[in-house]
């Protein structure tokens, strides 16, 4: 994996005992080359928009984030690189994973309107899933810079950057946001999440809805942050797709189309 010296990328900040929805991204990443990686952006009537990002599992189907879903908003998927980057319009209705007690996941499928063309990324092998103080890689188009005192500073880059972040143990950490965030743990506590976390390295708004990969292939969706003002000073949260529900129900839509 390409090794990066500082990437952010957000959905959820808890700064304060405040949640704080930031669409995140990457900081202090280095430029890479991920072919199937899709930036993904909800457009509003009134022009506002909002960055995510995707990836592409297989010819038509983008796994991303279901926050990145806004009600009212056209979502558009970006496909390729470079000159090469093509505009394509999201018209089917969006899959969201929801357990048997109906309660939402932050995982999502987007249906393309046809073959991407695209060399999907290899899914899990969930026996060989990163253990702790290995890296994984996140990649996004949010900031790569951060500014005084790792201050967050919003930004969208054109290029792709990608970093490595080691993965750390979430108990400290979801027992932090059960105290300090109690509403928004109620939230999404019963949700099945690895984290990772860097001195050097983060997630930032924009990057959610990115691939978390290792030795090729993807393991996680980022999901959230846990300091939505300084970078590097929390955990992010990326989804565990070797969850065996998320497992199977990614494996059952994606055969549908």
């Amino acid at each position: 994996m390409a090794r990066l010296t500082f990437l952010l990328l957000l959905w959820v900040g808890v700064a304060v005992s405040t949640v704080v929805d930031l669409q995140k991204r990457i900081i202090r990443g280095t430029p890479c080359d991920r072919p199937y990686h899709v930036r993904l952006r909800g457009v509003a009537p009134n022009g506002a928009s909002n960055l995510c990002g995707g990836s592409l599992i297989s010819e038509r189907w983008i796994l991303t984030a279901a926050h990145c879903l806004k009600p009212g908003r056209t979502m558009f998927a970006y496909l390729g690189a470079g000159a090469a980057v093509r505009p394509v319009q999201i018209t089917a209705n969006p899959e969201i994973y929801r357990d048997n007690r109906n309660r939402q996941h932050d995982l999502m499928l987007l249906q393309l309107p046809g073959n991407s063309g695209i060399q999907p990324v290899p899914l899990p092998r969930c026996g060989t899933q990163p253990r702790i103080s290995e890296t994984v890689e996140i990649q996004g188009h949010a900031a790569i810079v951060a500014g005084r005192n790792n201050q967050r500073i919003p930004a969208e880059v054109p290029d792709l950057h990608c970093a490595d972040i080691p993965v750390v143990d979430c108990t400290n950490f979801r027992r932090g946001l059960q105290r300090s965030a109690p509403n928004f743990y109620q939230n999404h506590g019963y949700q099945d999440w690895f984290c990772g976390q860097s001195p050097t390295v983060d997630i930032c708004a924009g990057d959610s809805g990115g691939g978390v990969v290792y030795q090729g292939k993807i393991y996680g969706v980022i999901s959230f942050t846990g300091n939505g003002g300084t970078a590097c000073a929390a955990p992010a949260a990326f989804m565990n797709l070797c969850n065996p529900e998320y497992n199977a129900w990614i494996a059952r839509i994606r055969t549908t189309g």
